[in-house]
């Protein structure tokens, strides 16, 4: 069908955004990368959600350092290092944190930033969604400094990974003081998830 279609229209860079979503969500990356090497041969310029769409295939299936390359060898490229924005380079950290690959996962974030490319909520929550599930809390303390530096307000999605984090690590006293914070400075009201959250830890400590 595919070869039907690309001899009978011009595929468009919109059409290959889908394809490689729909490539990525069957996780045939050779496929995968035989659309892009066939977008390329014919000199269709990819916008900005077209690479994050392939990107994302990537590094949703355990290739985020090959997607890294590919980002590296647009960025080199006059014409195409535009298309490379923060929503690319989260991409690219959820990546590295579904890998549990925490070294990787902060040398993206310090290119990341030494690029000058702009960091938003999502890319601190991304990281403090990486730290919970890696274990690695001691960082989270250093991410939501730089999180407030850069004039980002913390979320309820931020205040709710760090109570996840500082529970799944086993610092119930660092999660209730998250939440005390959240109360106090950003007037947010807890919901199930994070309550979820504190009775599992609680619970793990054998706090009753």
């Amino acid at each position: 069908f595919r070869r039907v279609l690309f001899r009978s229209v011009a595929l468009t860079s919109q059409t290959y955004g889908s394809l490689f979503k729909a490539y990525g969500q069957a996780r045939d990356m050779e496929k995968l990368w035989e659309l892009w090497n066939e977008m390329e041969q014919r000199e269709v310029m990819p916008t900005s959600v077209t690479v994050g769409c392939f990107v994302d295939a990537l590094a949703s299936n355990g290739c985020a350092e090959e997607a890294l390359t590919l980002v590296h060898r647009l960025l080199r490229d006059s014409k195409r290092a535009s298309l490379v924005n923060n929503i690319i380079f989260s991409t690219l950290l959820k990546g590295f944190g579904l890998t549990k690959q925490v070294d990787r996962l902060f040398a993206v974030y310090a290119e990341m930033r030494g690029a000058g490319i702009s960091c938003n909520s999502v890319t601190y929550n991304t990281m403090m969604d990486a730290c919970a599930k890696c274990g690695c809390m001691d960082k989270a303390a250093a991410l939501l400094a730089d999180m407030r530096a850069a004039g980002i307000s913390p979320d309820k999605i931020t205040y709710s990974t760090l109570v996840k984090g500082h529970c799944f690590s086993g610092d119930i006293d660092a999660a209730f003081a998250v939440l005390k914070e959240m109360r106090d400075t950003a007037a947010i009201v807890p919901d199930e998830i994070m309550y979820n959250s504190l009775l599992d830890g609680c619970a793990r400590q054998g706090l009753w």
